[in-house]
Order: structure tokens, then C-alpha cells, then sequence
């Protein structure tokens, strides 16, 4: 693995002021941050630090699958717990109570209904809006286009997804994600 671009060691520090002040790891000491979104016929998985996005389409989705499923470091998703992870599992015949994910699993959709709607002892938590709205609450309108375009509309969709969800995690491990009135 080669070490990290000085745009790329800049985006980092940027995003994560608490690697200012050390020298930056190569990518072999990093563990992938990675968001991830299933859809029908599609795996989209973005490097949250590099920003690198790629679609495992039809035949390539139980690619998708295994990279995610075998990732180490951080998974990122938005209701992952309930749809993308027992998706993937599907994808490729494994049984999830048995297959234990190497990675950090942190599901946006459950960590932003916390903040926006904490949970009162022995209640049952308030799952809030789907993505795009979560994201537009927490951080304002919708994304920017694309590096490189993206000429199909459901891919570019998929790519929406995994940038949106990509952003919240960032926010929220910046402690910049919080309640709007």
C-alpha cells in the first residue's frame, strides 16, 4: 500500500483535527473508512477519507458484498443494521448470526435519530426521515455533483447515498452533528 497523497494527508487533517498534530500513516496503518449503500442491483462503496467511489453493478455485487463484509476499520451506513448488512449477507448465502464483521459497524440512521430525537429512558427510540432529509437537516442542501460524472441516474443515486452518509459520519465524529431548532 503507498502512502497517502498530500491532498489526500490535507483532507484528512482537515476532516480530522485530532491527526494534525501527528504525522500522517501510510494507508497500510490505516484501517478503511468506508460507506456503504445496497441497492437492487448495486453495491456502492466510498472511501470516506479519500472520497473514491465505486459501483459493483449487477454481476459484481457479491464483489461489493465481500469487500464490505470482510472490510476492517469502519463500516458506514444509514439503516444498514436493518437493510444494507442482511442484504450483502444474502448476496452471498452467509448466515449473519454466525459471520462476525472485522470492521466497526456505525449506522447513521440510528445514530442521527439519537441525536434529534434522544430517547428517554425505558422508551422506545424514534427512528427519524430517510436520508436525503436527515442530510439536509443536518447539513443544509443537497450534495455536490460528482468527482466525475456519473451518466446513469441510478448509480448517481447510489453515489448520493454513500456521500451523504459519508458527510454525517464525518460530522458526527468532528462533534459538529447536532439537533437543529
Amino acid at each position: 500500500m503507498e502512502a497517502l497523497t498530500s491532498e489526500q494527508a490535507a483532507h484528512v487533517a482537515k476532516v480530522y483535527p485530532e491527526i494534525r498534530a501527528r504525522k500522517l500513516p501510510s494507508r497500510s496503518e490505516m484501517h478503511e473508512i468506508i460507506a456503504v449503500d445496497w441497492g437492487t442491483t448495486i453495491v456502492g462503496v466510498m472511501n470516506v477519507l479519500t472520497g473514491s467511489y465505486i459501483a459493483y453493478r449487477d454481476g459484481d455485487q457479491a464483489a461489493g458484498a465481500r469487500r464490505v463484509l470482510d472490510a476492517t476499520g469502519t463500516i458506514v451506513s444509514f439503516n444498514g443494521t436493518d437493510c444494507d448488512l442482511p442484504r450483502l449477507y444474502e448476496l452471498l448465502g452467509l448466515d449473519q448470526d454466525s459471520h462476525v464483521l472485522k470492521a466497526t459497524h456505525d449506522d447513521m440512521r440510528l445514530i442521527t435519530s439519537s441525536i434529534r430525537w434522544p430517547c428517554d429512558p425505558g422508551t422506545i427510540p424514534i427512528y427519524g426521515h430517510n436520508l436525503r432529509a436527515t442530510y439536509e437537516h443536518f447539513c443544509g442542501p443537497l450534495p455536490p455533483s460528482p468527482p466525475e460524472p456519473i451518466p446513469d441516474k441510478y448509480e448517481l443515486d447510489n453515489w448520493n447515498d454513500c456521500y451523504r452518509t459519508a458527510e454525517l459520519w464525518k460530522r458526527w465524529k468532528q462533534g459538529t452533528l447536532v439537533k437543529r431548532t
